[in-house]
């Protein structure tokens, strides 16, 4: 970056700019410059190290503070190198459209802020040349509720910012995956500076939801539909399990809508303890029928006429005294 030009002029704004200001200035400048999109990649990291000082609050204050006391704007500020010091995100299968729809900077790059390395001197010099761990990078991966459960594997291909060359990898999905869960690979993100380490890649987990099971961590909960006479009665039901097998549920006669019964080890594998499951948790929900046929209507009305039960006792203790 040149050494005359401050980040605010990198991105085109007045130094009182909103935050907002910041970010449509940046969205605007990346889709021109970056390279995927035939641009200059040294004006996409020129505007990408602008952006995440400028839209970190702090880095910002840090970044004032420097101008007015005559520093030299623009100089790698925070520590960078000057190599790839940023991220970005994008979907496995995706295409690059993403990334100018999404875009955004500042996640783990550009390091704390050291004032020597922009002032200069033998402890500034020293500092520059410190090794300094790459980056990490993000990718997110789509996953169906049945490979959750089970496990699967999926072939990702991501690009490295700094370079713009293309890795794959093999993202192995562990059986009992969650929604929002992390995945990190280490070494396989952006590169280091002066011989520092690579960043990682971290995998955000996106799992679909199912039609019948809901997830709460390893445990799986589900609802089951009962008729008015099988909850009076008592009845016994097949119920499916998530690893697609089956389990007896004993009903006793007079269970409620709402009663839930737990089947230990039964629901999803637990990531964070291998070997071991979650419950499987199912829920009684009573269907009252809607259309009765003129046979059952007489028959209910014989129930109901015959029955001398006071179902409502403990409300109408608070009813009118009389």
């Amino acid at each position: 970056m040149a050494t005359n030009k401050s980040y605010y002029d990198v991105l085109g704004v007045k130094r009182d700019a909103s935050d907002d200001e910041i970010k449509r200035a940046f969205r605007k400048l990346a889709a021109k410059y970056h390279p995927d999109a035939g641009g200059d990649e040294a004006k996409f990291k020129e505007v990408s190290e602008a952006y995440t000082t400028l839209s970190d609050p702090k880095k910002r204050r840090e970044y004032d503070q420097m101008l007015i006391f005559g520093g030299i704007p623009g100089a790698d500020f925070g520590g960078s190198g000057g190599r790839g010091r940023y991220t970005y995100t994008t979907n496995v299968g995706g295409d690059w459209s993403d990334i100018f729809n999404n875009m955004r900077g500042g996640d783990g790059g550009f390091g704390g802020f050291d004032f020597s390395s922009i002032f200069g001197g033998a402890a500034g010099a020293r500092g520059a040349n410190r090794p300094t761990k790459g980056s990490d990078l993000t990718m997110s991966v789509d996953v169906s509720a049945e490979e959750a459960f089970r496990g699967a594997t999926r072939k990702a291909t991501y690009r490295v910012p700094s370079t713009g060359e293309e890795q794959t990898l093999t993202i192995k999905i562990p059986a009992g995956a969650v929604d929002g869960g992390k995945l990190r690979y280490r070494g396989r993100g952006e590169y280091g500076t002066n011989g520092g380490d690579r960043g990682d890649l971290v995998i955000t987990t996106h799992v679909a939801e199912h039609p019948l099971f809901k997830r709460d961590g390893a445990d799986v909960r589900m609802e089951l539909p009962l008729s008015i006479y099988e909850a009076t009665l008592g009845t016994t039901v097949d119920v499916p399990t998530p690893d697609g097998t089956e389990v007896r549920l004993k009903v006793p006669a007079g269970t409620q809508d709402g009663k839930t019964f737990r089947f230990r080890d039964l629901g999803a594998p637990n990531v964070k303890r291998k070997g071991s499951r979650g419950a499987l948790f199912v829920t009684v929900r009573v269907k009252v029928p809607t259309m009765l046929s003129k046979k059952e209507r007489e028959t209910l009305a014989a129930l109901r006429d015959a029955d001398t039960r006071d179902y409502r006792e403990e409300v109408m203790r608070y009813g009118a005294k009389r």
